[in-house]
């Protein structure tokens, strides 16, 4: 019985990596479609201003998620992961079939603006495959559906190029397509999703803890779900967990380097199609040459962030992300000027393994600078400087474009250059791993 039992377990963890890699890949894969060929479209609308449109599209997909970035992992303890995952690949459905349906901006713009509903499911995926999958596997499962949103992002346009290249169908259609897909991702959930229930030995392993590690535990009860979570309101919750995060002084820099990193990307890569069109390219249609630029520079710069995390390993994760830093800023510099296809591709390739490595760096930083008792909800919070940026970035790039279409590729050189000082200054002072409480109020460096 107890080895039936042990297959059963080890069978449904992996079960449930496979679901979620497929998700995760359909939705980064969709989501890559938007990005990748927002402009093309617009202009088949014949929307004026493009440019303008670009990042103002880019940032209303954020501004109707931000505020529900700290209530998803809430929203999952109270009603089940599966209810919160399950609800992004159908909103995703709705978000793709209104693009693909829409000849006008306005739907468009109702479209991206849907996208911030979508949102959310990746944390709750991780929470999930980390409490199913036994201890041992738990770093290989985890590192595995890490891959899926890398493979989504690089594959869909080098798909989504293809598909619309040889004329098999246009944008609308690939939107609608991205939306079936969706679709069927949620009800394959549906279907096959179990979700892990706890184990009587899980509810009872907190008072076989060392003391050391009950520390944890309460401290985590105490910054989180004080006062039983399910006797106060969502928005109290989440408002402790983010003052209870925030309460470390290496959580403002990370979250800071963070929000820096991506409000760098999210400037440079709404226009890429548009620079991407500059280049006067014309042995194949425009969509297809944004996928193969697009994915195979993202290909590219996935296996050099493989490699860099092994030397990050040896040398530190903080030269690593210095270095990245480094090498992203003449690339997004030269990205607004290069006319040559080569250098262009070089600069791209540069700029994508620079953004590439520097997120796994942080990532790698939040696994081992916070402290244990902080870090679970400061992994819940990792995505808030994704919306930050998603919103901040684009809006200022959109203002940029009146300068010219350089503009926000020199804006996005700018902030990386200050994510590089602030990097540089945590490099020079060597923190210690285990930073000093402050007070929320008074976030000082």
């Amino acid at each position: 019985m107890m080895i039936k039992h042990q297959e059963g377990h080890a069978s449904n963890w992996r079960v449930l990596l496979i679901l979620f890699f497929l998700t995760s890949i359909v939705e980064s894969m969709g989501m890559s479609h938007v990005f990748s060929f927002m402009p093309v479209y617009l202009q088949g609308m014949h929307t004026p201003h493009v440019a303008t449109w670009v990042g103002i599209l880019s940032a209303v997909t954020f501004v109707t998620g931000l505020p529900l970035v700290p209530l998803w992992g809430i929203w999952a303890q109270r009603f089940g992961g599966k209810a919160i995952i399950i609800r992004s690949a159908y909103v995703e459905t709705v978000v793709f079939v209104v693009l693909g349906m829409s000849h006008v901006l306005a739907g468009v713009f109702i479209g991206m603006l849907l996208v911030g509903f979508q949102l959310g499911n990746t944390g709750v995926m991780l929470a999930e495959i980390r409490r199913a999958a036994p201890n041992e596997r738990v770093g290989y499962a985890v590192s595995v559906f890490s891959v899926a949103s890398s493979v989504g992002m690089a594959g869909g346009p080098l798909l989504g190029g293809l598909l619309t290249g040889i004329h098999l169908i246009n944008l609308h259609g690939l939107y609608i397509l991205d939306g079936i897909l969706s679709f069927l991702v949620g009800t394959m959930l549906l279907v096959w999703y179990r979700q892990p229930r706890q184990q009587p030995h899980e509810q009872s392993g907190r008072r076989k803890q060392s003391p050391a590690k009950l520390q944890v535990s309460q401290a985590e009860d105490d910054g989180v779900t004080s006062g039983s979570a399910a006797q106060q309101s969502a928005w109290k919750a989440a408002w402790k967990s983010v003052q209870f995060t925030f309460s470390l002084r290496i959580s403002w820099v990370l979250f800071g380097i963070y929000t820096v990193l991506m409000m760098a990307r999210q400037m440079v890569m709404p226009y890429l199609p548009i620079v991407i069109e500059n280049l006067h390219l014309h042995f194949a249609s425009t969509t297809f040459i944004i996928g193969i630029l697009m994915g195979l520079t993202a290909v590219i710069g996935a296996v050099i962030t493989v490699i860099a995390g092994r030397i990050g390993d040896r040398l530190g994760f903080v030269r690593i992300l210095a270095i990245a830093f480094a090498a992203a800023i003449p690339a997004s510099v030269l990205l607004g000027f290069l006319g040559n296809v080569l250098w262009f591709t070089v600069a791209l390739t540069v700029f994508s393994a620079g953004y590439s490595i520097g997120g796994a760096m942080i990532f790698a930083l939040f696994s081992t600078r916070i402290p244990e008792s902080h870090r679970s909800t400061a992994l819940n919070l990792v995505y808030l400087p994704l919306y930050l940026g998603g919103i901040i970035g684009p809006t200022l790039a959109s203002a940029l474009t009146h300068v010219g279409l350089f503009g926000p590729y020199i804006g996005a050189a700018v902030f990386l250059l200050s994510g590089l000082v602030l990097i540089l200054t945590l490099l020079v002072k060597r923190r210690s791993s285990t930073p000093v409480p402050h007070s929320p109020q008074s976030p000082s460096m």
